[in-house]
């Protein structure tokens, strides 16, 4: 049975650690997960010729994943490399292994198991359209950082690049004529703490995506804080002036989405929203109360409560 202990085990077997499981269930992974790792590896065990080099090269591929760099592959490699200072494999097999690893980077076959390897990496291509779909979607999480408008042009060139005797025309169209919803996440998050977080969250199981967008409050002192990593992998924008403004500025539909705390927030929002509503009549804003634990959080208490260093317990990491 292929599954994780099967793979910890034989990873220790041959001396290695099996903490670079840990790295496949990383919050920024939807597609790059340990589903994906456990396939690649299935597929592989039911070859004939399923060694020690295909085995690590398929663990250790997407062993480093950041869909903002365009160097996984060679740092997946050289984090195979390192690890494998101490493993009881020859330097023809350490060779052999790191240029695997590599090889999926271009997709293009060095030997034959090279092809075995990129085969199986690349098995989503061959599935059903509903396969495709979510894999699409996954691939669309991994990548929200991205602008849509971005992200949209570049995936179809992509997906052309893939498109071999034409098994990807439905899924191209399906990408071209998707029309994902898209939320805006709007304040000024001085900091972005834990109730933005939770808000957040609850928005992320409405929308396909959220947008997190830093406005500058002209009531309000400027944003001071650093931006947190634990939200580092979603689309990060910023804005002056008015938020109708800035929504015309996106060029695709989005609905806002208004987080609050109580009764009062939410007088507030209403008041707010017959201005915006004025200026932009077509407009769409949500508002998404947080859960009871974090309605007592605000980030001018925060601020206060730093000048005593008693704040950290409400930041995100």
């Amino acid at each position: 049975m292929i599954d994780k202990n099967y793979i910890s085990t034989r990873l220790k077997q041959l001396g290695f650690s099996d903490s670079v499981l840990k790295r496949y269930e990383e919050h920024h992974r939807y597609y790059h997960t340990s589903t994906h790792l456990l396939d690649v590896v299935l597929q592989l065990s039911k070859l004939d010729n399923f060694d020690d080099e295909l085995f690590l090269a398929a663990v250790y591929h997407d062993a480093v994943y950041d869909p903002h760099a365009n160097d996984n592959e060679e740092k997946s490699a050289a984090l195979f490399l390192e690890e494998a200072k101490t493993a009881s494999l020859n330097k023809l097999q350490i060779d052999s292994i790191n240029r695997l690893i590599l090889d999926t980077k271009t997709h293009k076959p060095s030997s034959e198991k090279s092809q075995l390897l990129i085969k199986a990496d690349l098995s989503i291509l061959d599935q059903p359209l509903s396969k495709l779909i979510e894999y699409e979607h996954q691939i669309f999480k991994e990548f929200q950082f991205v602008d849509y408008k971005v992200y949209q042009p570049k995936r179809i060139e992509i997906l052309n690049q893939l498109n071999v005797n034409g098994k990807l025309n439905a899924l191209i169209e399906y990408v071209t004529f998707r029309k994902p919803s898209i939320g805006v996440f709007c304040g000024s998050f001085n900091p972005f703490h834990k109730g933005h977080y939770n808000v957040l969250q609850k928005a992320e199981r409405i929308f396909d995506k959220v947008i997190i967008s830093f406005g500058k409050n002209p009531d309000k002192t400027n944003r001071t804080w650093d931006i947190p990593n634990s939200i580092k992998n979603r689309q990060l924008t910023e804005y002056n002036g008015l938020l109708t403004d800035f929504v015309a500025s996106l060029g695709y539909e989005v609905v806002v989405i208004k987080g609050l705390r109580n009764s009062t927030d939410f007088q507030y929002e209403q008041n707010q929203y017959r201005y915006i509503q004025e200026l932009m009549p077509g407009i769409k804003i949500i508002n998404i109360f947080c859960d009871k634990e974090f309605e007592h959080i605000s980030s001018s208490g925060i601020r206060t409560l730093e000048k005593y260093n008693k704040h950290q317990s409400y930041l995100l990491d």
